[in-house]
């Protein structure tokens, strides 16, 4: 399962995804993950322990196909990381085969529309887009759908995810009911409830599931994996 997940706003919990559903492919399932930080912002490393700048090894280097160089960080069993690049070279492009990658591929894509991140939608299996329970982030999900009608590149990819979402507030749950009227079988059926130890884990180097493995972010995240491992839609589409 190849996986971009991207969003044209920022702080939505693309970063949070990232990193939970990766460690929850590595911990759940035989095969490899390799976790992708393609945000110059690096978020995705920082909260991984790594400092994206001192490495000299990269995602630049990644997409090029150059294997010279420190290579992908170990972060845990059966789990990868390639780390960010803060000073991304001006019309970067991906020249690396995915199909040649082992096991699953989580990519943290920036909250930016470019032919980098349109190249790397239409090589993925499934475009997951986190989004905050809002009325306006219906808007959002329009205008993606279409940059990627635009790019040739398949609806049936698109998953939608909410995340700190709050079953007690009234909006969050019309918002919920209106995605589904309106994206049907794009939204995820779980959502990521709002939970303090989501925010705190990666200032401890950690997933949800090793920071607090009893929390509703545990319980979510794991939903997720599984969700994902057993949607075949975007599998027999592709």
């Amino acid at each position: 399962m190849k996986v971009v997940i991207f969003n044209q706003k920022g702080g939505v919990g693309k970063t949070t995804t990232a990193i939970n559903l990766g460690c929850g492919l590595a911990r759940w399932h035989s095969e490899p993950v390799t976790l992708v930080d393609l945000d110059p912002q690096t978020h995705l490393s920082a909260a991984l322990g790594f400092r994206a700048e001192t490495l000299s090894w990269n995602v630049s280097d990644w997409l090029a196909g150059a294997t010279a160089g420190e290579g992908p960080k170990r972060i845990a069993e059966r789990l990868d990381l390639v780390p960010g690049d803060c000073n991304p070279p001006p019309a970067r492009k991906l020249t690396r085969r995915l199909d040649d990658l082992a096991g699953h591929l989580v990519v943290d894509a920036p909250p930016t529309w470019n032919d980098e991140v349109a190249s790397l939608l239409a090589a993925c299996d499934c475009v997951l887009t986190p989004l905050e329970p809002e009325f306006l982030s219906m808007q959002g999900i329009s205008r993606l759908m279409q940059r990627m009608e635009a790019a040739g590149i398949s609806w049936s990819r698109l998953r939608l995810l909410l995340c700190r979402y709050d079953q007690r507030l009234a909006v969050h749950r019309e918002v919920r009911a209106r995605l589904a009227d309106r994206f049907g079988e794009h939204l995820l059926p779980g959502v990521i409830r709002n939970n303090v130890r989501l925010a705190e884990a990666p200032g401890y180097g950690q997933s949800i599931f090793d920071y607090a493995p009893d929390s509703a972010g545990a319980n979510d995240y794991c939903a997720l994996v599984h969700t994902l491992i057993a949607d075949k839609t975007w599998r027999e589409s592709n």
